[in-house]
């Protein structure tokens, strides 16, 4: 995403997880306002252009410079603010033809891109803006360095260039940038701002219903993704009741003999299944009656020795689930 100018600020770096965009876009149509707003995410930037209260320009670029423009772009920030849990806001006020110029830059008709500015005849190509009273953007760069030039009727509003924050009236850094070995231009053309302003996106979509959609696929997803964790958490903890009800059976039987896995069988079924080896009262007094049902089958020494592995396995297994 192009280094835009910040204008007036508004608002800046307010945290995206705590506003909702109808919220937002009501704030600013009913203000009037113009100028652009700016969501910022970890991969993605939305651009949502303003001209006195009207939405004329919404744009998202996300990774790989994949764009997303109009009634799109709407959907596809509603589903970052509700997804992302992060991200900032920033608000800039600008003039109205400035304000022109950021939509020409953002959605307006390409003229030129990634012409190599050697190949041009700039002169005539300024001569040519002007002739052609063009409103929009000249952008001149290289890999490491970008200036803009913003046209009105063909007339300079002003220049903008990377490490600033606002229009300056100095063509220089222009220039020096023009200069550069492998200098590239883009050129973008659009309407006058007051064509401009027949348009309104928050006339054509209807954002609540977007957002409304978003946050309830999200809801959605978020159940979905909670009912598959706790499937495989049951999945996990049945297959580890299996192991701990094996581990009682082999000690069992180890101290009492052969009829000491009928008689984890029983007492486990008596009490309810195998997950009362990982209740406490149910666990106790499961041991109990394994002991009691023992007392005719092994001596006291051993069914002593049983109870103590039988207690301190169930309850680490208890632990660590």
């Amino acid at each position: 995403m192009f280094l835009l100018p910040k204008g007036s600020p508004l608002f800046e770096n307010l945290a995206v997880s705590k506003l909702k965009l109808p919220e937002v876009l009501s704030k600013l149509s009913n203000g009037a306002f113009t100028g652009y707003a700016s969501f910022v995410f970890q991969s993605s930037t939305a651009i949502l252009v303003f001209e006195a209260g009207k939405l004329v320009s919404a744009l998202v670029e996300g990774q790989n410079s994949k764009r997303d423009t109009g009634f799109e772009a709407l959907s596809t920030l509603a589903e970052l603010m509700v997804t992302t849990g992060s991200g900032s806001l920033n608000v800039y006020k600008l003039s109205k033809d400035l304000t022109m110029c950021i939509h020409a830059l953002l959605e307006g008709e390409t003229l030129y891109k990634a012409q190599e500015l050697k190949l041009i005849d700039i002169k005539s190509l300024l001569e040519k803006i002007k002739e052609d009273q063009m409103n929009g953007c000249l952008r001149i760069y290289t890999d490491e360095h970008s200036a803009m030039i913003f046209y009105k009727d063909g007339n300079p509003l002003g220049f903008f260039h990377d490490g600033s924050s606002d229009i300056e009236t100095s063509s220089s850094e222009s220039q020096k940038i023009a200069g550069l070995p492998g200098a590239k231009i883009d050129l973008f053309s659009t309407k006058s701002a007051d064509e401009l302003m027949g348009t309104d996106l928050l006339e054509i979509a209807n954002i609540q219903k977007i957002w409304d959609t978003s946050v309830n696929l999200h809801k959605t997803e978020i159940d979905k993704t909670d009912l598959e964790r706790q499937e495989r958490d049951k999945k996990a903890l049945s297959q580890k009741l299996v192991e701990l009800e094996e581990q009682v059976k082999s000690i069992v039987g180890e101290h009492i003999g052969k009829f000491g896995a009928g008689i984890v069988d029983k007492e486990i079924s008596d009490s309810g299944g195998n997950s009362c080896l990982i209740d406490t009262e149910r666990a106790e007094k499961f041991i109990k009656n394994v002991e009691r049902a023992s007392k005719l089958l092994a001596s006291g020494t051993n069914i002593k020795a049983m109870v103590e592995k039988l207690t301190t396995v169930i309850s680490i297994a208890k632990a660590e689930i």
